[in-house]
């Protein structure tokens, strides 16, 4: 709880006080420091725990599948939500295309008559 509290209210200060540039350069600075020491402070607990150093390859084994099955179910949602809702909408966006561009031909072989 007290993070996300600590999130929300870094959002309302940083909505309320505007950073000038020199200030947003050396917020990243620390923001990138702050990552850095929590990705050292995470690896040394995890360096520190037998049991996760001896089932590593089984962990290292399970988060790639995850990744993988993962990535592969987007791979394959996407493709059928973009062909059910996206091709359609391209092709009436075709076909209202074309039927301007022939509405404007036709306008202007009328006007070329005259």
């Amino acid at each position: 709880m007290e993070i996300i509290i600590a999130l929300f209210l870094g959002a309302i200060i940083g909505y309320f006080v505007r950073l000038k540039d020199n200030h947003k350069k050396l917020n990243g600075k620390v923001q990138q420091a702050g990552v850095v020491f929590l990705l050292f402070s995470m690896g040394a607990s995890i360096g520190a725990n037998e049991n996760i150093i001896r089932d590593l390859p089984l962990i290292g084994a399970k988060a790639f599948a995850f990744a993988a099955l993962s990535i592969l179910g987007s791979i394959v949602i996407i493709y059928f939500l973009s062909n059910k809702f996206l091709s359609n909408n391209i092709v009436k966006e075709k076909n209202k295309e074309l039927a301007f561009n022939n509405e404007d031909l036709v306008h202007r072989e009328g006007q070329e008559e005259i």
